[in-house]
């Protein structure tokens, strides 16, 4: 049987991994997103998809709107990361 001592210093269920694969899995899957938001935009740029980059979105064309939500893109991951990464 362990002290009550013994059992706030004991790790937590599942050993002393778990908070390391949830946080782990977190920051995989927030780079995923990222990754593919930022990979989807650069090959919307090539010359192969330019009329589907011309195309007009809140008044500009969408290639350009998506190259500008790049970095508010980020910005909100990495606040979902540290609400979540607690």
């Amino acid at each position: 049987m362990l002290s009550p001592e013994q059992e706030k210093s004991s790790p937590p269920p599942g050993g002393a991994t778990g908070p390391y694969r949830r946080k782990a899995i977190l920051s995989f899957s927030v780079f995923g997103v990222f990754f593919v938001f930022y990979m989807g935009t650069a090959i919307l740029q090539t010359p192969t998809f330019s009329k589907l980059a011309g195309i007009p979105w809140f008044g500009m064309p969408l290639g350009l709107l998506l190259s500008l939500l790049i970095f508010p893109v980020s910005w909100a991951l990495i606040a979902v990361y540290f609400r979540l990464g607690r």
